[in-house]
């Protein structure tokens, strides 16, 4: 029998050249390059070849991408950020952003600390707006000054015209801001140490008061 007769000689797999091509290998691949390594019927060369295989490996297995730590990292920061930003919010006592429109601005602040007794209760409206204030549960009378009399200056008075605002809330119609001061003669003669609340029932002038809406919020009096 010729040569060109003979069956092929078997070949062992094993034997074969391990390929070297940068690519990705997932974990299937990476038991079987570790499996040549340990394989003792493997050549010290393809041994070589295979640790060779296995070190282009590793350092991109190394980078993979961890989402589970990305995503506990994004919420660690989120967490530091909210507390910063409250922080700052009761230091500052800046809360205006979480106002209705028609009202631009409050004094005391949503949530303010370390408020005096005697401080005033503040509302600034959008023009064209009125209210009445609720404090602690009473509502206030409201006394807009267009309903004041003014009167004359005396003889040898220096301070101009005398006005005599009567117990309330005072509400100025062209600035559309409501006052409340709290004093002797008032419902509220001081702030007790403690929380208090505050309500402001505003509606568009003209629409009258059958429209009203409300904004709640409350301080903390020293």
């Amino acid at each position: 029998m010729s040569n060109a007769d003979a069956p092929p000689e078997p070949r062992d797999p094993r034997l074969d050249p391990v390929d070297l091509d940068p690519v990705d290998l997932g974990d299937h691949d990476l038991e079987g390059a570790l499996d040549r390594v340990d394989d003792p019927e493997v050549t010290a060369d393809h041994r070589t070849h295979a640790l060779a295989r296995l070190e282009r490996v590793a350092p991109a297995r190394r980078r993979r991408f961890d989402a589970k730590l990305l995503a506990a990292s994004m919420g660690i920061a989120v967490g530091l950020v909210a507390i910063v930003l409250g922080f700052l919010s009761a230091e500052t006592g800046t809360g205006d952003e979480l106002l209705p429109e028609p009202i631009e601005s409050i004094d005391p602040v949503r949530g303010a600390t370390q408020v005096p007794q005697q401080t005033r209760v503040f509302v600034d409206l959008q023009v064209g707006y009125e209210g009445v204030l609720i404090i602690d549960g009473i509502e206030l009378p409201v006394v807009s000054l267009d309903d004041i009399e003014q009167s004359p200056p005396g003889l040898g008075d220096t301070g101009g015209d005398q006005v005599e605002i009567p117990p309330g809330v005072v509400f100025e119609p062209g600035n559309a801001t409501l006052t409340f001061e709290p004093g002797p003669s008032q419902v509220i003669e001081a702030f007790t140490t403690g929380q208090h609340s505050v309500t402001v029932r505003y509606w568009r002038t003209i629409d009258g008061p059958g429209t009203a809406r409300i904004y709640s919020w409350s301080f903390y009096a020293v």
